[in-house]
């Protein structure tokens, strides 16, 4: 069929409402985890959500890769996605920190008058916090490496720095889920504790979603699929992981440093 646009106008498929339903199961079965502490809606949503997700992700790849529709305006299309995409989260965590410095200028008399409340003992910025500061900011160095390395076509070193981002990221997870273990306040001892951790719960789970995305990278690097003129996936990665490691910093000034 004659095509009289440049854009790639995609096949019926029933993987984006297939998806769209598993966020919403998923969202769903983190509430019956939470309140109830039955976890078998949440694993079945999260399989759910995985599988669909690896099956959309497949067919894309599949048209970037084999059927040649991703050119030019495909690709800027898939950018300008991503930094919308990214705007939104950003709003999203400005409003995470106006509502903690919102808190944090005006404490209740009912939490001592004092911010952190009375009774909440915070974590030293010089702990876990900062050494997990220093395990993103490397990160970004290795990953900003990989980057400059697939451009001039060094995929042996830009292999090693991706694996090194991802490792970096798993470690900085590790630490964070230890963070929470010895913490000595939970979610809902106070407003402080609540904003706390919903705050470094989703920057979290933003590391989690962008160490899969540089995972998948590292998979197509290994077989050779991605190049300097095929690299759109890697690049939003690249973006998204950026995007992490400055929201962290921001978290780390505000929730730790200053917080305290």
């Amino acid at each position: 069929m004659k095509k009289y646009n440049p854009f790639h106008l995609v096949e019926l498929s029933p993987w984006p409402i297939l998806t769209s339903f598993s966020f919403l199961s998923f969202a769903l079965g983190v509430i019956i985890m939470v309140r109830s502490f039955y976890c078998t809606p949440f694993l079945f949503s999260l399989f759910l959500l995985m599988f669909s997700s690896f099956l959309w992700g497949r067919d894309v790849h599949r048209e970037g890769c084999y059927e040649g529709w991703h050119n030019l305006e495909v690709t800027v299309g898939f950018k300008v996605g991503m930094i919308l995409f990214i705007l939104s989260e950003c709003f999203f965590f400005l409003g995470m920190f106006w509502g903690y410095l919102h808190l944090a200028e005006a404490p209740a008399v009912e939490f001592g008058g004092v911010w952190p409340p009375v009774g909440v003992f915070p974590f030293d910025p010089k702990g876990i916090p900062f050494l997990n500061t220093i395990l993103l900011v490397s990160s970004g160095v290795s990953v900003t490496w990989t980057h400059h390395a697939m451009e001039v076509g060094d995929f042996k070193s830009s292999l090693i720095s991706l694996f090194l981002t991802v490792a970096l990221g798993v470690t900085f997870t590790s630490f964070q889920l230890l963070e929470y273990y010895v913490a000595s306040f939970t979610f809902s001892c106070s407003s402080y504790s609540s904003v706390y951790f919903m705050g470094t719960g989703f920057h979290g789970l933003h590391v989690l979603i962008g160490s899969v995305l540089l995972i998948i990278c590292l998979v197509r690097f290994s077989y050779l699929v991605i190049s300097p003129n095929h690299s759109v996936g890697f690049e939003c990665s690249v973006w998204y992981w950026h995007f992490v490691d400055i929201v962290w910093f921001c978290l780390y000034l505000i929730f730790y440093w200053w917080g305290v």
